[in-house]
Formats: C-alpha cells, structure tokens, sequence
C-alpha cells in the first residue's frame, strides 16, 4: 500500500477531527434528545394519571352507591350505639330495669355486643379505637341462649356456641369501605397497584362482609354494652401497670352493664354489678394461661349470673353458668 503524500501528522490531524464529526452528537443534537425524552416520559405520566384518576372515581363511584343503599340503614345505627357508649361512659345515673325486659325473651334473639373499659368511651373515637380489641367472652357465652342452628343440623364446623351475638368490632371491619377514611386512602392512592389493593378490599367486602353488615343491621333487636371499671388489684398483675381487659377480668371489679332495645329505641336494662365467681379445680392447673382463663370464664359467668337475676321473675331464674367451665365450674 502506497503512503499518501504529505506529513504524516497532518492526516492523523484530520482522521481526528472527521472521527468528532461523525462519531459523537453535538450539543444540539443532545438537546434534542434529551428533549424528546422528557416528552415521552411527561406524555407516559400523564396517561398513566389519567388512568388512575378514572379508576379511582369509578371504584369511588361504588362506594358512594353502597353508602347511599346500607348506609342509609348503617350510619344511623353506629351512630346511635356510639352515642349510647360514650353516654354510659360518664357519670353513673343508678340502675334501671324495665318490667318488660323480664317478659322479653333477649336471650334467644340475636344482637350486637361490645365490651370495653370505661376508659375506652371518653369519645367516639376513643370507642372506635377499642372496639377492634373486643371480643365475645364468658359473659355472654353464659347469659344469652341464642340457637346454633348449624350445630343443631350437625354441622361439624358449626363450634360450641353460636355466632351471635355479633361484635361491634365485625360491624365496623365489615363497614369499613363505607367510610371517609377509606376513600381518603383510595384518593391518596399513588399508583395502580396500591388501587388494586383498594380494588380487592371492596371486592371483599361487597361478596361477604357487606352482606354481614345488612344482616347485623337489620336482625339485631338489642345492643348488649358492658364498661369494666378499672380496679388497682389488675394494676398490679399488668405489666407496666398498664390495666388490660384480661387483666381486669382476672380480680374483683365493677361493671356497668346495659340493654338497649334497638326496636323501641331505649335502654331497658342499666346495672352496676361486681362479678366474682370461686371456681372449684378438677384437677391441679399448673399452666398460668389455663388458670387465667378459667378464672376469667368464672368471673364473668358470675357476672352474667347476677345480671340475670335482676332481670328475670323468679318462675325464669334458670341457671347461668351452664355454658361450660373448662376446668372448673361456678359456685355462686
């Protein structure tokens, strides 16, 4: 191959300068690019919002029709029991019983039952709050006599005692997607995915848990509110100090227990009574939690015991505490 004429200095010169003509875009050129880039990247975003903005006004779309249907029914209601709560939570008026209740077989009829710590009904948020940790228990395993239907057919799942009465807590879980506080999370809802999860709560909701809300609503005939009054002795087996419903339930303490016919609209039952029951071991329990727990179920079907008896006439004084006591068994 021929060298081409000329310094060799020269040609490496201009190779150079051909090879940062071609080979690399200029400032312009990456302007341009970069400009482009930012357009389809802004016009993605745009999109993507527009798409999640619909999708979030259609699933807003259902709740509002949900809330214009049960709500009409429910909120009028939680309101009412949320009213009764923080009321019962003040200062003690004394104790009421309404003739009538002893002719009214409440015991059979289904109802919505929420037991709390005085504490825990300052207010209604305060009453929202709690609720979530209440539970049914001994008290009214022992007072009510509501049917089990699906034990009655042999249902092998049906369990020892019925479903009723409902918590309040189910009430507001099954409820929850009918709230202000729902939708906000849906609004603030960034993405499609974090909409999805929304998506799939009132999918849920609308197959199973808004069906049980209808239900509660519409066949509860009494509200069954129990408020435990704090005493030191719970204090004192609380770690912390810090007095739980477990706790409380283990010693001596007041409680203030009402019934509230949600057919005519009032209180039927207002007592303040001290559930102390002495169990009688089969047999040595050396688990605390077992022994806890038979303590508890004791108390309470004490407490169940003693409410009864004001209610009932004397020909309806059956016995409570039949239940069942794990372990032990109620002596008065």
């Amino acid at each position: 191959m021929r060298p081409k004429p000329g310094l060799q200095s020269v040609h490496e010169a201009r190779a150079q300068r051909k090879r940062s003509k071609y080979g690399r875009p200029g400032p312009n050129a990456l302007l341009v690019g970069i400009g482009g880039l930012v357009l389809v990247l802004l016009g993605y975003w745009f999109f993507a919002q527009r798409s999640l903005k619909s999708a979030q006004q259609a699933l807003l779309a259902q709740q509002r029709a949900v809330n214009a249907t049960v709500g009409a029914e429910w909120f009028p209601l939680r309101d009412r029991i949320e009213a009764l709560t923080v009321e019962a939570g003040g200062a003690y008026p004394g104790d009421l019983v309404d003739p009538a209740t002893a002719r009214w077989d409440f015991r059979s009829a289904p109802g919505i039952y929420l037991r709390l710590r005085v504490e825990g009904a300052k207010d209604v948020a305060s009453v929202r709050r709690a609720a979530q940790d209440s539970l049914r228990d001994g008290f009214t395993a022992c007072l009510l006599r509501e049917p089990n239907n699906p034990l009655a057919r042999g249902e092998p799942d049906a369990g020892a005692f019925s479903e009723h009465p409902w918590n309040l807590r189910q009430a507001y879980r099954a409820t929850r997607v009918m709230t202000d506080e729902w939708a906000n999370e849906v609004t603030a809802s960034g993405d499609e995915l974090r909409l999805r999860v929304f998506v799939q709560q009132y999918e849920k909701a609308k197959a199973s848990e808004i069906p049980l809300a209808i239900d509660i609503m519409r066949r509860s005939q009494f509200f069954l509110l129990v408020l435990d009054e704090d005493a030191d002795e719970a204090r004192a087996l609380s770690d912390g100090g810090v007095i739980t419903p477990e706790t409380l339930q283990l010693v001596p303490h007041f409680s203030r227990v009402f019934i509230v016919d949600l057919r005519a609209g009032k209180t039927v039952v207002r007592l303040r009574r001290k559930g102390t029951g002495e169990k009688v071991l089969s047999g040595a329990i050396v688990d605390p939690e077992t022994r806890d727990a038979v303590t508890r179920q004791v108390n309470n079907c004490a407490l169940a015991r003693s409410v009864w008896m004001e209610i009932a006439p004397p020909t309806r004084r059956d016995a409570v505490g039949d239940a069942g006591v794990e372990g032990g068994s109620l002596a008065r």
